[in-house]
């Protein structure tokens, strides 16, 4: 299958998967078959953007993943720093360019991650989801081939991977997101209990609609309130949308 068919291929099934643990493991091993087997897709936890911490899905060594998260050597990081900076234009990285960096902190943090095996990438940046132009993640799209290599399996396919790492993205910033902020999934029931009242119903009514007691229907959107630490009904159904746990549009 040539690059053009895998990407094809990826494309369909980030669009099939369900959840982002199911969609992970099928789209670094596709991206393998094609030489892309240094995956990072990080996230920015919360707090200040510049002091954020990264928080990644990776296809790395998890002892250097360990280390790097341990070190805080995003802060030095030179594709995270542009990211921070709102850099939205995808650009091609390979360890040669090492040798341009000043020396100092950012070089050692490039130095160390080809050593790690990122030896060329395809970096994408990517903007929150909810409409702000603000990037909120990043997707590398490495490999541990040198950059010519590396160059042979981009060519021509650069906004296939592109949108891969945007699609992506779209399907799983909202559920990585309520994994980062320690939140239980909800249950069908309290899912469809609460995407009533997201359409206006009163429990009255959604009772009737659930075929379920009105305190049985309370009950699940106490337990809704409670997952999604939500002090209203209206707070839960903004994070539980926020959390991807109910859509837009219902």
């Amino acid at each position: 299958m040539n690059p053009r068919q895998h990407c094809q291929e990826i494309i369909a099934a980030i669009g099939a998967a369900e959840t982002v643990e199911a969609r992970w493991p099928i789209v670094a091993r596709l991206l393998g078959h094609m030489g892309i087997d240094q995956i990072n897709y990080g996230t920015f936890g919360t707090g200040d953007r510049e002091t954020a911490d990264v928080r990644f899905l990776s296809t790395m060594r998890p002892d250097w993943i360990a280390y790097y998260g341990d070190k805080r050597l995003d802060l030095d990081d030179p594709h995270v720093t542009l990211v921070r900076h709102n850099n939205l234009t995808p650009y091609r990285w390979s360890e040669e360019a090492v040798r341009r960096l000043d020396a100092g902190r950012a070089k050692d943090v490039a130095q160390l991650s080809a050593e790690a095996g990122l030896r060329s990438q395809w970096q994408v940046t990517l903007p929150d989801m909810d409409g702000s132009p603000v990037p909120v993640a990043g997707m590398a799209l490495g490999s541990s081939l040198p950059a010519r290599d590396f160059a042979g399996i981009l060519e021509g396919n650069e906004a296939a991977l592109v949108t891969i790492a945007h699609l992506f993205h779209h399907c799983s910033i909202r559920e990585v997101r309520r994994a980062h902020a320690g939140v239980p999934r909800l249950s069908p029931r309290e899912r469809d209990a609460l995407t009533f009242v997201a359409d206006g119903r009163r429990i009255d009514r959604i009772a009737g609609l659930m075929g379920l007691a009105r305190v049985t229907v309370e009950m699940h959107l106490r337990g809704a309130r409670r997952k999604l630490k939500a002090r209203t009904l209206p707070e839960a159904v903004a994070k539980a949308i926020h959390f991807g746990e109910l859509k837009l549009g219902y």
